[in-house]
């Protein structure tokens, strides 16, 4: 009986706190002491890559003088081809190959930063995230591990949001976005169209049972990131009193494609996560247009955010719950 059933075990005959205990116990859904030792083993190993590259950083930043160019190259090219070895020698699904393999990636960041830093190559700072996740792509194909491909798709996000909220104008990216070329917020719908496909590309992995995905929360971080820049385009579209024609359509586009995850959350009807992203971007996006063009003054203003904040979101959270409710009593009737 996993914890599901247990749960609703529990409700269905709204047993004491005392009962709850009971039944915990005998079902044995706690975790063993043994699980809690292997969780916090690999918790510290995975902070252990992350402070070793950390230090290997800093290390480099504190001795800068000291360090030659030659030797400052050395050690981060070593860092990886010992990173890449050791990752030969355990392959995956080996914990220290994927470890290393993540060593690897942060430290491939690192290299192109030093590279940046010494030469001066006037490369924008979208350009070095960029890089990095086009680079780090092949270790993440390399460790089919869910946290290495988390970590690439925040590199890969942050890549984003640099170049579409810093809009640096240059570069062969902004030659591959030019067609988008209007408003800021028209341009925000293609990082979170990426993200989307993304997202997908995510689900389909984790149906089929790739170990790059195999933890729900990865596609779960894309769907984050593509509503993160359909919530700014919102915004950004209501923000100016008149709206011209490229922000109109960039509000009828997040609606749309909002309306569309909502469409497909209710037909699968087994993740509510979708929905509450979206109750959470509509609400954003109406509580900033009605700060900027209530026309109250501070105190109206004041009342009518709080006033709509609070019958928004426990509508929301409501109707979410009941969902949420109603869809796992289905699955556990099937």
């Amino acid at each position: 009986m996993n914890r599901r059933d247990l749960d609703a075990f529990v409700a269905h005959y709204r047993l004491s706190a005392e009962a709850t205990e009971v039944v915990l116990d005998l079902a044995a859904a706690r975790p063993a002491p043994a699980e809690l030792r292997l969780f916090l083993v690999r918790v510290l190993q995975l902070a252990g890559v992350l402070s070793l590259a950390a230090g290997l950083v800093f290390f480099i930043a504190a001795n800068w003088q000291d360090i030659g160019v030659t030797g400052r190259f050395a050690l981060i090219q070593g860092a990886i081809v010992g990173s890449v070895a050791l990752a030969l020698w355990k392959p995956t699904p080996h914990a220290l190959g994927r470890y290393a393999l993540l060593m690897a990636f942060i430290a491939s960041g690192a290299l192109l930063a030093l590279f940046g830093q010494t030469y001066q190559t006037g490369a924008d700072v979208y350009e070095l995230f960029l890089s990095w996740s086009l680079l780090g792509l092949a270790f993440v194909v390399a460790g089919q591990w869910s946290v290495l491909s988390a970590a690439w798709l925040v590199v890969f996000n942050v890549s984003l949001l640099l170049f579409f909220g810093g809009r640096p104008g240059g570069g062969w990216l902004w030659v591959v976005f030019a067609p988008v070329h209007g408003s800021e917020s028209l341009e925000l719908l293609a990082p979170a169209l990426l993200n989307l496909a993304l997202w997908w590309f995510a689900e389909f992995g984790w149906r089929m049972g790739w170990s790059a995905v195999s933890a729900r929360w990865v596609s779960g971080l894309a769907l984050v990131c593509a509503f993160g820049f359909l919530t700014a385009a919102g915004i950004d579209a209501v923000e100016t009193i008149s709206i011209d024609g490229f922000d109109v359509i960039a509000l009828f586009l997040v609606l749309a494609v909002e309306t569309a995850l909502v469409v497909h959350a209710m037909r699968l009807r087994n993740d509510v996560f979708p929905l509450a992203l979206t109750a959470a971007s509509v609400i954003a996006i109406v509580t900033y247009a009605l700060a900027v063009h209530s026309g109250f003054d501070d105190l109206g203003i004041t009342f009518m955010l709080a006033l709509w904040l609070t019958v928004s979101s426990t509508i929301s959270g409501r109707v979410l719950m009941s969902l949420l409710r109603e869809w796992r009593q289905q699955g556990e009737a099937a």
